[in-house]
């Protein structure tokens, strides 16, 4: 499958923005973290909106652009409005952070939202025509990167204004999150290594009529051991342990510091990046099994 580099973007960019307005909510919900509100504001609020522009650019034209939004039951319409009142809600929560604090409803809804954005936004990748990504791990991957990579921003930030509660909070979000994107990423070569299709029903292809049904255990040897093993093991480690291991030390006080939350993001985003190039490359219509 051709890779999309302009959704890849999208996806990248509007996890890590949602996972960091989702963290900024339980702060606020905790009373915690003020010094990293207005700094975590604006950087969430600008990674949400270049994947929001990364999306809107994948159509190359205007037309099928506005095309595509007249639907509601489209999946780029859907993001639209998830991304709009996930924008509207950071205008509110700008507005009370001007008024000096975030109320705990404000925050509460912030959390909800930033998690909703990654759900919806999954969800548009829900194909059944293409199976290897038609599974609630998918789900499960874009929710634990945008924690892991919003929990290191939040590090990040926290560090930098010497906000200590919010210091923890960030090195415990991204322990989590670095350790359930692994979760997820060996549980989906099991899924990949699982998928079986036999239920081929009335189909028949013209233009190949001997040609045989794809093994889909070469999916899995491709992932695995094959050409998109570093794309694969790079997310697992870099986007996954390194992450883990540099906010559980953070976690347990035995240093690090904001050059180990750096680390942590760079980690993140470039793990998340491998593989979403990896997705796309097995992305693979169900046409080739038959």
């Amino acid at each position: 499958m051709e890779i999309q580099w302009a959704l890849i973007i999208f996806t990248l960019f509007t996890a890590f923005g949602s996972g960091l307005f989702a963290i900024q909510g339980l702060l606020a919900l905790l009373g915690k973290g003020e010094k990293i509100q207005l700094p975590a504001l604006v950087t969430a609020f600008a990674a949400i909106v270049v994947g929001g522009l990364a999306s809107f650019t994948h159509l190359q034209h205007w037309d099928r652009a506005f095309n595509g939004f007249g639907r509601l039951t489209s999946g780029i319409t859907q993001e639209l409005i998830g991304i709009v009142v996930v924008v509207l809600c950071m205008v509110v929560y700008f507005v009370f952070l001007r008024r000096g604090s975030i109320p705990k409803g404000i925050g509460a809804v912030a959390l909800v939202l930033g998690v909703a954005l990654i759900v919806v936004m999954t969800t548009s990748y829900m194909m059944p025509a293409r199976p290897v990504w038609t599974t609630p791990l998918l789900y499960l991957f874009y929710l634990s990167q945008g924690l892991v990579a919003g929990g290191a921003a939040a590090w990040i930030i926290a560090e930098a204004v010497k906000e200590g509660p919010a210091v923890g909070l960030g090195a415990k979000t991204t322990a989590i999150g670095g350790a359930l994107v692994v979760v997820a990423l060996v549980a989906y070569a099991f899924y990949i290594a699982s998928v079986q299709f036999t239920d081929v029903g009335n189909y028949f292809d013209p233009t190949q009529p001997t040609k045989p049904m794809t093994d889909i255990s070469s999916y899995l040897t491709l992932l695995v051991s094959g050409s998109l093993a570093p794309q694969f093991w790079s997310a697992v480690v870099v986007g996954g342990m390194v992450p883990a291991a540099a906010g559980i030390i953070r976690w347990k006080k035995e240093g690090g510091g904001l050059a180990f939350a750096a680390v942590a993001l760079v980690a993140a985003l470039a793990g998340g990046l491998a593989f979403r190039f990896a997705i796309y490359v097995l992305g693979g219509s169900v046409f080739i099994f038959y």
